[in-house]
C-alpha cells in the first residue's frame, strides 16, 4: 500500500495522533467483531482521519487495513523530509495548503511542514530544511542594509 496524506494532514504532530487513534479504532473494530456478527455500529472518527482513510480507500471497519495504515503512517513519521517554516505570522488555511502542495510536488508526495510565528522577523520566512536554514526574512536584508535604511525611508 502506498500512502496518499491529504493536503490538510502536513505536521509530525497531526501524524502522531492519526497512530493513536488508528490504533484506538482498530482496537474498537475488534471488540465491536468481538460481541457480535452484525457490525452495524458506527464509530466516531476525527475530521483528518475521516480524510486519510477516504483519500486512501479504507473502510473504517477493516481492521487488518487500519493496521496496515497505522504502520505506514509511523514509517512516514520517521522517514518523510520535514522542513520548519518560521513566518511573520500564521497563515491561513488556503496559503498553508498552497505551501504543501509545492512541498509535494517539489520535495516529496510525503513532505512534512510545519509552521511557527515570530513578529520580529517582519516578514517573508526562515526555513529549516534538515540541518539547513534558509533565512529570507525582512529582518535579514534590513541588517544586511543599515546603510541604505535612511535612503528606503527617505530622510
Amino acid at each position: 500500500m502506498s500512502v496518499v496524506l491529504p493536503v490538510d494532514i502536513y505536521s509530525p504532530d497531526q501524524l502522531s495522533e492519526l497512530v493513536l487513534e488508528l490504533q484506538d479504532l482498530a482496537a474498537q473494530q475488534r471488540n465491536i467483531a468481538a460481541r457480535s456478527k452484525n457490525n452495524n455500529e458506527s464509530l466516531t472518527t476525527s475530521a483528518e482521519l475521516s480524510q486519510l482513510l477516504h483519500q486512501n480507500n479504507i473502510s473504517p471497519a477493516s481492521v487488518s487495513a487500519l493496521e496496515a495504515l497505522e504502520k505506514e503512517i509511523a514509517a512516514i513519521l520517521s522517514t518523510a523530509p520535514t522542513s520548519h517554516l518560521l513566518l511573520a505570522a500564521m497563515p491561513t488555511r488556503a496559503f498553508k495548503r498552497q505551501i504543501i502542495a509545492w512541498f509535494r510536488t517539489e520535495i516529496s508526495p510525503l513532505a512534512l511542514v510545519t509552521f511557527a510565528a515570530r513578529s520580529d522577523i517582519g516578514g517573508g520566512a526562515i526555513v529549516q530544511a534538515g540541518s539547513h536554514v534558509y533565512d529570507f526574512s525582512f529582518r535579514r536584508l534590513v541588517i544586511a542594509n543599515k546603510a541604505r535604511i535612511a535612503e528606503i525611508a527617505g530622510v
